[in-house]
C-alpha cells in the first residue's frame, strides 16, 4: 500500500467520525433549538399574557373596592368606565391565549373556564353597581367579599390564572429535564466514539511513521555519501513500490543525468575558452564605433530639446488667447441675456401702462356719471326747498370731489403716454443694442473658434515635436547603453574564459563512470572555431531611414 493510499484511509475514516459527529451534534442541537423555540415562542408568551391578566384582575378588585368607597356620582361613573375597560381587557387577552397560547389539553380546560368565569362576573357586576350607587354599603361589600359576589369571581379567576400559571412553569421545567438528558447522552456518546476514532487513527499513523522512517533513513545515508565525496556512481534503494520507491528511482536516474552532463559541460568548457578570445576582440572594435554614435546622438536630442520647449510655450499662449476669446465670448452672451431681459421688463411695463390708461378711463367714466348725478341731486334738492337744503350742500362736495378725480386722472393719463413714448423709445434702443451685442456675439465665437483650431494645432505639434524629442533621448539612451553592454561583453568574455578553465577543474572532482564520453567530447572541444569578421562602420544618416522616421 502506497502512502498516498495511507493517508487517503486515515482521512476516510477521520472524515467519516467528524461527519458521524457532526450529524450527531446537528440532530441533538436541532432538538434543542425546537424546545428552546417551543418555549421562546409559546411557554415566555404564555406567561407573560397569564401574568398581565392575573394584574388585570387584582386591578379590576382594587377598582371594585374604590367605587364602594366613592361618595361622588360623577367619580362612580369614571370608575365604572375603568372597570368596564379592565374586564373587556381580561375576556380579550382570554380569548387570544385560548387561540394561540394554548400547550395542553388542561390549559385549554383552564381557559375556557376563565371564560365562563369572566361571564358570571359581568353578570354579578350591575348587582354590585346599583347597590354601591346606592351607597348601600352592606349589600355592596357582601357582593365583594362574599365569593357567590362579583369580588369571589375575581378573585376564583385570579385563582384560575394562577393555577394556569402553573402549568406553563411545569411545561418549561420538563423541556429544561429533557434538554439536560439529551445533553449528557450526547456528551458521553461523542467522548467514547472520539476515543476510538483517536485510538484507531494512531495504530494507522505509527504505523505509516515507522515504515516511511526506516526508507527515508537508508536514503539519506546514500545522499551523504555521494554528497561528501562527490561520487555520482552510488544509487539508492529503489526496491518499494510507494512513493518513496518513486523518489530513490528518480534520483538513480538524476545522479546518471548529472554524471552525463558534466562530461558535456567539461568538453563544453574549453570551446567556450577558446571563443572568448575571439568574443573579445570584436567587442573592443564595436565599443569605439558605438561611442562616436552616442556622441552623435547626445548633440541631436540638446537641440531637439530646444526645440520641443519653444512649441511648448507657443502652446501655452494659444491656449491663454483661447481662454481670453472664450471669457469674451461668455461676456457677450451674458450681455444680450441682460439685454433680452431688459426688453421683456419693458414690454411689461407698456403692457402694464396700457392696463393703467384704461383703468383712468374707467376712472374719467365714474367721475362724470358721478358729476351728472350730483347736478341731479342738487336740482332735486333745489325742488325740495328748505328741506333738500343740506342734500345740495352734499351734492355740491360730491360733483366737486367728481371733477377733482377727473382733472386728477386726465393729468395721470398724460403722464402714463408719456412714460409710453420713453418706454417705446427705450425699447427700440435697447433693440438695436442686442442686435449689435448679437453680431459681436457671433464675431467673438467665430474668433474662440479660430483660436481653438490654432491652440489644438499647437498642441499636436507640440505632442508630435515632443515625441521626436523623446525618441532621440530613448535612442541615445540605447546607444549609452549598448556601449556599456560591450565594454560589459568584453569584460565578460574574459571572465569567461577563466570561469571555464576554473570549471573544468571542478568537474574533474566528480567521480564519472562513462569516462569514454568525456574523451569524445573533448576531442569535438579541439575542432577549431570560426573567427569573427570585424565590421566595417556604417555612416550615421544611413542608422535611420525615410520610412522608419515616416512611420514614427
Amino acid at each position: 500500500m502506497s502512502i498516498t493510499q495511507r493517508l487517503m484511509l486515515t482521512f476516510s475514516l477521520l472524515s467519516a467520525a467528524l461527519i458521524a459527529m457532526v450529524i450527531t451534534s446537528v440532530v441533538v442541537v436541532s432538538n434543542f433549538q425546537a424546545r428552546f423555540q417551543y418555549v421562546q415562542e409559546n411557554t415566555l408568551p404564555s406567561v407573560l399574557d397569564i401574568g398581565k391578566m392575573i394584574d388585570g384582575s387584582n386591578t379590576l378588585i382594587i377598582w371594585l373596592y374604590r367605587h364602594q368607597n366613592t361618595a361622588d356620582a360623577s367619580g362612580q361613573a369614571e370608575i365604572e368606565k375603568e372597570i368596564n375597560t379592565v374586564i373587556n381587557r381580561i375576556a380579550t387577552q382570554n380569548q387570544f391565549y385560548l387561540q394561540n397560547e394554548i400547550s395542553s389539553e388542561e390549559d385549554r380546560q383552564i381557559s375556557e373556564s376563565a371564560g365562563t368565569l369572566i361571564q358570571t362576573l359581568q353578570s354579578r357586576l350591575p348587582a354590585f353597581l346599583e347597590s354601591s350607587r346606592a351607597h348601600n354599603n352592606a349589600v355592596a361589600l357582601a357582593a365583594l367579599r362574599d365569593d357567590n359576589g362579583v369580588g369571589g369571581a375575581a378573585r376564583q379567576l385570579i385563582a384560575l390564572y394562577q393555577k394556569q400559571l402553573g402549568v406553563n412553569i411545569d411545561v418549561g421545567k420538563t423541556l429544561r429535564k429533557e434538554n439536560d438528558s439529551s445533553y449528557y447522552q450526547t456528551l458521553w456518546t461523542l467522548i467514547g466514539g472520539s476515543a476510538v476514532v483517536i485510538l484507531i487513527l494512531g495504530f494507522f499513523t505509527l504505523k505509516t511513521i515507522f515504515s516511511i522512517r526506516n526508507q527515508l533513513n537508508s536514503m539519506r545515508q546514500t545522499l551523504e555519501t555521494a554528497s561528501e565525496h562527490l561520487d555520482l556512481t552510488l544509487r539508492a534503494d529503489d526496491s518499494r513500490k510507494d512513493e518513496i520507491g518513486q523518489t530513490a528511482k528518480a534520483y538513480n536516474t538524476l545522479a546518471a543525468n548529472v554524471a552525463s552532463s558534466l562530461a558535456a559541460v567539461e568538453a563544453s568548457a574549453q570551446s567556450v575558452s577558446s571563443a572568448s578570445g575571439q568574443i573579445s576582440a570584436g567587442n573592443e572594435d564595436l565599443s569605439s564605433r558605438t561611442e562616436e554614435q552616442a556622441a552623435s546622438l547626445e548633440q541631436t536630442a540638446a537641440s531637439m530639446s530646444e526645440l520641443s520647449e519653444t512649441v511648448r510655450q507657443t502652446a501655452e499662449n494659444t491656449q491663454l488667447a483661447s481662454q481670453l476669446a472664450k471669457n469674451a465670448r461668455d461676456i457677450s452672451e451674458d450681455s444680450q441675456s441682460r439685454v433680452n431681459t431688459m426688453l421683456t421688463t419693458m414690454s411689461s411695463i407698456r403692457d402694464s401702462s396700457s392696463k393703467i390708461t384704461d383703468i383712468i378711463a374707467m376712472i374719467e367714466g365714474i367721475a362724470f356719471q358721478t358729476n351728472i348725478l350730483a347736478l341731479n341731486a342738487a336740482v332735486e334738492a333745489a325742488r325740495a326747498g328748505e328741506q333738500g337744503r343740506g342734500f345740495a350742500v352734499v351734492a355740491g362736495e360730491v360733483r366737486t370731489l367728481a371733477q377733482r378725480s377727473s382733472s386728477s386722472a386726465r393729468e395721470i393719463k398724460e403722464l402714463i403716454e408719456n412714460s409710453m413714448q420713453y418706454v417705446e423709445t427705450g425699447s427700440a434702443q435697447a433693440e438695436g443694442v442686442g442686435q449689435n451685442i448679437s453680431k459681436m456675439t457671433e464675431a467673438v465665437r467665430q474668433v474662440t473658434d479660430i483660436v481653438d483650431e490654432i491652440s489644438v494645432a499647437a498642441q499636436e505639434q507640440a505632442q508630435g515635436i515632443n515625441q521626436v524629442h523623446l525618441a532621440v533621448n530613448q535612442m541615445d539612451d540605447v546607444t549609452q547603453q549598448n556601449a556599456a553592454l560591450v565594454e560589459q561583453a568584453s569584460a565578460a568574455s574574459q571572465s569567461l574564459m577563466e570561469q571555464a578553465a576554473s570549471l573544468n577543474q571542478l568537474v574533474g572532482a566528480f567521480t564519472i563512470a562513462a569516462t569514454s564520453h568525456v574523451k569524445s567530447a573533448a576531442r569535438h572541444a579541439a575542432a577549431p572555431v570560426t573567427p569573427i569578421k570585424t565590421l566595417r562602420p556604417v555612416p550615421a544618416a544611413a542608422a535611420v531611414s525615410d520610412n522608419d522616421w515616416q512611420s514614427f
